[in-house]
């Protein structure tokens, strides 16, 4: 055997174990992950394209090692100072901001559709003399502040937003168009957003639940904050947390391509007392009593987070994100019920407008569950308020799941 035909052999038999070595560890590193994930799959009943894409999320985000290539192609990526990542599932501004890129949006020919839905939601509701009011928060993009190199294909959800309220004031829904208070001359365009997030700060969603407050006292007459303690930011302490967030986009296109950034809290001076009952992805219910901090603060992403790409500290308020809220004002249980059909951009808002009312109920609104459904979920409860809160990329069917029939 020549010399040539040796190493060749040798070669491919090492690659051979490398490989299925390798194998053998990322198959015991995400095992119980993805054999739960595969198990909900199958218990659905019937395997879609959805569950599909859900189980290789599972395969890709449990991949052993999986942050250091990230973080490696990340750091290529800016030693060629490109402003794109992911092929182009990112693109980054020329402020480092972070952003979702497109090269082409299908028109959404449903909009008016979503939007009879919400108007059916506000017939049923208003039968029993709830009130209703869809609030749409700003999207990242901004043309009047984001700037990018030429070429660069920025996904603009404001289009479908700006169709989406003419629709509902046309059909009579009472809205509230964040867009329009954020940012604004209190706070910057850099103080309204992460750069590693898609989601806004925490003093954004604060000015956010100050102005659904006012709404309902313009709208409905309603003033939940009489004294103007809860909504004066001089009741709340700002610290900021020097380099410690980085947010689900920086995790995706890896720290060495957009930086790690800082993270501004509010805690309140007041206590309260609060019940909380809260459902997880996986079906599992958690209860909490306490105060603010205790029940409606995950301070552990702050105190106890070793690993920056496990969460971001944007959970530091009502864990992120959960399927399923219920939270009861201890401290005044009669006060105004609001329910909130919403998102993961809500967390902290609701825990800002909890001490104003008695109780609030939740639902993630892209949520499946076989456990929740929206529309049964409002017929068997009484509410003084429904808000409908959708991000601008979540405009689409999977967010309006509910009084989808004319009666």
């Amino acid at each position: 055997m020549s010399k040539y035909i040796l190493k060749k052999r040798i070669f491919a038999i090492v690659f051979i174990v490398v490989v299925f070595g390798f194998s053998t560890v990322n198959f015991y590193h995400g095992y119980v992950t993805i054999a739960d994930t595969c198990n909900e799959v199958i218990s659905d009943g019937g395997i879609t394209q959805q569950d599909m894409t859900q189980l290789e999320n599972s395969i890709t985000e449990n991949f052993y090692g999986r942050m250091n290539f990230v973080e490696t192609y990340a750091y290529i990526q800016s030693l060629l100072d490109k402003r794109e990542c992911n092929n182009f599932t990112y693109i980054k501004d020329e402020q480092g901001f972070l952003h979702y890129a497109s090269f082409y949006r299908e028109e959404d020919s449903n909009l008016f559709k979503y939007a009879m839905r919400v108007k059916r939601l506000q017939d049923y509701a208003e039968s029993a003399g709830t009130k209703v009011l869809f609030v749409v928060p700003p999207g990242k993009y901004n043309k009047d502040y984001t700037r990018f190199r030429t070429g660069m294909p920025v996904n603009d959800p404001n289009w479908i937003v700006d169709e989406m309220m003419f629709n509902l004031n046309r059909l009579g829904v009472e809205t509230l168009d964040l867009r329009e208070n954020l940012p604004n001359e209190e706070l910057t365009y850099e103080e309204t957003f992460f750069r590693t997030d898609h989601h806004w700060t925490i003093p954004a969603a604060f000015e956010a639940s100050c102005a659904i407050v006012d709404k309902i006292e313009e709208s409905f007459g309603e003033d939940l904050d009489p004294d103007n303690y809860y909504t004066d930011l001089a009741n709340y302490d700002m610290v900021t947390y020097r380099s410690g967030m980085l947010g689900s986009m920086g995790r995706r296109t890896g720290a060495n391509f957009c930086g790690i950034e800082d993270f501004t809290a509010l805690w309140p001076h007041f206590e309260g007392q609060f019940t909380r009952e809260c459902m997880t992805e996986s079906g599992r219910t958690n209860r909490k009593k306490g105060s603010f901090q205790e029940v409606l603060m995950e301070t552990s992403v702050l105190t106890e987070r070793t690993d920056i790409y496990s969460d971001s500290q944007y959970s530091l308020y009502l864990n992120g994100l959960r399927i399923y809220e219920k939270i009861v004002n201890e401290e005044n249980p009669e006060g105004t019920k609001i329910f909130f059909i919403r998102d993961s951009y809500f967390s902290p808002v609701m825990a800002f407008l909890m001490p104003m009312c008695g109780e609030i109920d939740a639902i993630w609104s892209l949520e499946e569950s076989h456990d929740l459904d929206i529309e049964s979920y409002i017929k068997n409860n009484e509410f003084d308020y429904i808000i409908v809160e959708v991000y601008p990329y979540n405009l689409n069917e999977e967010a309006f799941n509910y009084f989808k029939k004319e009666d």
